[in-house]
This record gives structure tokens, C-alpha cells and sequence, in this order.
């Protein structure tokens, strides 16, 4: 199986019999008569593929090797349910004592000593990442959470298939720029294809604006007029075929955020490139070098009259202790082997795509692992100026709204005034529930 096949894969891969098990088990304590008598063991839970089950694993195996007090007692699981998998075992009090968390997680569970305090842990060293970045995982002053790597939203394009049909990628600077080039594609192909027409109308609102969707509090930042402003230049752009068309996104993609790396439009460069996390575009890169084509990331455009990039950022995904861990010191030990050590991480790889922490990435430079299209984006978005949102910004209900707007517009059901006010109202409305469940005021 090609390698892009494999990591296409990874957004569907089922539980594995040793998931399921793992799942049976959780919360339990493992009894293990060879087990020394000053033995400590402790357990880990995340989710994936059977790819990063596997060198997880190998990590897991390696700690042990040097840490031979220590047992890691892995919980793999897959994808799916992931809310109420977590939900259930936090109100059982089952959570493993290292679990894997997922952004919006941290407020809602992390207030009112919901999480154990990392800062108390005296063998998890954290002077390797931002003291900035460390405030995603921070509730009420205290560090619950430790977020392990940044996801920015970036911009990519199809060199091979731009220059097929004449276009400089190099003279691509602005959005009137993309316009223009547009018009060199043939019947059916499209600039850019983006999941959701939420991402580059809120970076586009955050270069215009300075500000995010929702500030600290969960209130709105931006009025009925800005949405009328972004959503009128974003049906613009889709008209004149920069971003793909919500018809030809619904005939040919489907309903789902999917990656474009198995999708025959991109393959073809009738999808001329993407917008999407940095995180995890590596499978729309390795697909394409295996056509023969090449991706390269570009610029992000910066909308007229706007000074700065300001690109959408959100950690990949974070780490909690259970709130009342009975062995901290060596939980410490072995999440900071995790996220610092250099042999923990030459296993790891990019299988959770790229760490925030510096001894992490000094590893993976060192190995010769972050190189190519992960490289180039990290590199982008690390001096790119970043604007950081809500926890709750990809709330299911919250991105609905914006979809279903949207594609009413693009399918001549409704007029972009009408779409405009809907979504300010409707998004108000939600947010100000989230605000209250989140405990942001």
C-alpha cells in the first residue's frame, strides 16, 4: 500500500482488538505478579491510527527499558466517540492517569481543580515550550493541560498543475492576484478547495479586524456588518472560481472535512491546493509527490486594507493528569520523556504531527523526520503572526451555522443579507451557551 493510502486511512481506522481491550479494562488496576515490589504502574490513554498506536507503543516499551520502576499501561483507542468516551470516564472518576484531551475539553473539566496542577510536578520540565502557547492549557491561573504541538491554518498549492495552466506561483500575492489567475483554469477546476468556507472568512475577519471571533469571555468581537463584509467577499472569490464551489465541494467531496489526498479532483489539479491545518495536510504532500506533482505552501494572502496575516491557531490536542493522581513524580517522568526526551521522540516521529516543545523538534531535525512540506509549514507558520480563538470556536452547532448559510447562499436559496444576519444571531445565541457551560465569565 502506497504511503499515502495509509495515512488517508487514518481518519477512518476502526478499534483494534487491543483498543477494545483496552476499553474493557480502563480505569482498572493491572495485576502483574513479576511485578517488583517497588514497582510503580501507571497508565496512558489516546487515540489514532494503528500506525501511531504502534510507535506509541514502541515509546512506551523504550521508557520502560530506561525507567524499569515504571509500568505504562497503554489505552489505544480509535477515532470515534471521543466526547462521550472522555464524558463517561471523567464522571466515573477512570480517567487514565495521563489522558489525551482534546482543546475545548480543558475549561470544561479543568475548572475547579478538575485536572491535577502540572506546575506541581516537580520531574515534567516544561521550559522547552512557549510560556505563551502554555496558556491554552491554563484555567484559573493554573497549568492543567500541556498542549502538544500548534495547529495554524496555512495555505498550499498545486505548483505542478498552477504551472500547467500558466500560472506563476511566485506572482501570487493578494486575493485579486488568485482572481485573476482564475480565470487561466479550465471548465471545473478551482484555485483553492477549503472544508469549511469558516476558515478563510475567519482569517480573513482576524486580518480585518485584529481580532478573533470571540474574545476571553466568550462574547462576540465582530458585528452583523463585518459577516456581510467577509461573506460577500468569500461568495466573491468562490464565483470567480478561487475557492471551490459548495456544489462541486458537496458532488465531489461530500458533507465531511475529509482530507483531499484520496480525492481524484485534487489529484488531477482540478483542485488546485487547500487551506487546512499544518498539523495534518502531510498526506495531501506525500499524495501529490506520488502523482509526480508538487505541493508547496505559500504566503497566506492578507485581505485590502489589512496589515497583518493573522492565521487561526489552536493547539493540535493536550495532556491532563488525572486530578487525583496517587503517583504524580513518576507521571511526570514519564509525560516528560514524551514530550522532551530525544530518543522518545525519534520513535514518536510526526505521528501526531509536529510538537511544540524544542527538544522535541532539535530531535526530529536531528533524524532527518521533519523535512519536505512539514518542514516548509511549520517553518511558515512559526513567524507567521497567529491569532488564537475560543476553545469552543469548532463547536459542531457553531460550524453548522456557518454551512448551512453559506451553502443556502452559493445555492441561490437565500441572499447574503438574510445569510449574514442568520449567522450573527444564530452564532451569538450559541456562544453565549458555550460561554456559560465553559464558565468563561
Amino acid at each position: 500500500m502506497k504511503k499515502w493510502q495509509k495515512l488517508a486511512l487514518s481518519t477512518v481506522t476502526i478499534l483494534s482488538a487491543a483498543a477494545l481491550l483496552s476499553a474493557c479494562n480502563a480505569g482498572k488496576k493491572k495485576t502483574d505478579s513479576s511485578k517488583g515490589k517497588g514497582d510503580v504502574e501507571i497508565s496512558f490513554s489516546w487515540w489514532g491510527n494503528d500506525d501511531r498506536h504502534k510507535v506509541t507503543q514502541e515509546m512506551i516499551d523504550n521508557f520502560e527499558k530506561e525507567n524499569p520502576t515504571i509500568k505504562v499501561k497503554g489505552e489505544p483507542s480509535g477515532f470515534g466517540d471521543l466526547d462521550q468516551v472522555f464524558t463517561t470516564r471523567y464522571a466515573g472518576n477512570t480517567l487514565a492517569d495521563v489522558t489525551t484531551v482534546l482543546y475545548d475539553w480543558v475549561p470544561q473539566f479543568g475548572q475547579n481543580e478538575g485536572f491535577y496542577d502540572l506546575s506541581k510536578i516537580k520531574t515534567l520540565d516544561l521550559s522547552s515550550y512557549d510560556k505563551d502557547f502554555l496558556k491554552f492549557g491554563q484555567v484559573d491561573g493554573k497549568q492543567v493541560a500541556v498542549p502538544y504541538g500548534e495547529n495554524v491554518i496555512c495555505m498550499y498549492v498545486n505548483k505542478t498543475a498552477y504551472e500547467k495552466n500558466g500560472i506563476d506561483v511566485a506572482s501570487l500575492k493578494t486575493w485579486d492576484d488568485y482572481k485573476e489567475a482564475a480565470k487561466k483554469l479550465p471548465e471545473g477546476s478551482f484555485m483553492i478547495a477549503s472544508p469549511t468556507w469558516r476558515f478563510p472568512v475567519t482569517v480573513w475577519l482576524q486580518q480585518k479586524t485584529g481580532k478573533a471571533e470571540f474574545d476571553e469571555k466568550g462574547d462576540m468581537n465582530w458585528s452583523e456588518k463585518d459577516y456581510l463584509e467577509a461573506m460577500t467577499w468569500y461568495k466573491e472569490m468562490a464565483d470567480a472560481r478561487v475557492f471551490v464551489s459548495r456544489k462541486s465541494y458537496l458532488e465531489n467531496v461530500g458533507t465531511e472535512p475529509v482530507s483531499l489526498a484520496t480525492n481524484k479532483k485534487y489529484l488531477e489539479g482540478e483542485y488546485g491546493g487547500g487551506i487546512g491545518w499544518n498539523a495534518g495536510i502531510a498526506s495531501d504532500f506525500i499524495a501529490l509527490e506520488e502523482a509526480g506533482q508538487e505541493l508547496v505552501v505559500v504566503d497566506y494572502p492578507i485581505a485590502e486594507g489589512a496589515t497583518k496575516v493573522n492565521l487561526l491557531s489552536k493547539p493540535s490536542l493536550l495532556f491532563v493528569v488525572k486530578k487525583d493522581e496517587k503517583n504524580p513524580e513518576q507521571v511526570g517522568t514519564f509525560l516528560n520523556d514524551f514530550l522532551n526526551g530525544k530518543k522518545a521522540n525519534e520513535i514518536l516521529g510526526l505521528s501526531r504531527g509536529i510538537p511544540a516543545s524544542t527538544k522535541a523538534v532539535e530531535a526530529l531535525e536531528e533524524t532527518g523526520q521533519l523535512t519536505g512540506g512539514m518542514k516548509t509549514a511549520y517553518d511558515y507558520v512559526k513567524k507567521a503572526d497567529k491569532i488564537s480563538e475560543t476553545p469552543f470556536y469548532e463547536n459542531g452547532t457553531l460550524t453548522t451555522i456557518y454551512t448551512a448559510e453559506m451553502e443556502a447562499v452559493e445555492l441561490g436559496k437565500t441572499d447574503l443579507k438574510t445569510a449574514a444576519k442568520n449567522v450573527y444571531n444564530k452564532t451569538k445565541e450559541q456562544a453565549a451557551k458555550l460561554a456559560k457551560d465553559y464558565k468563561l465569565k
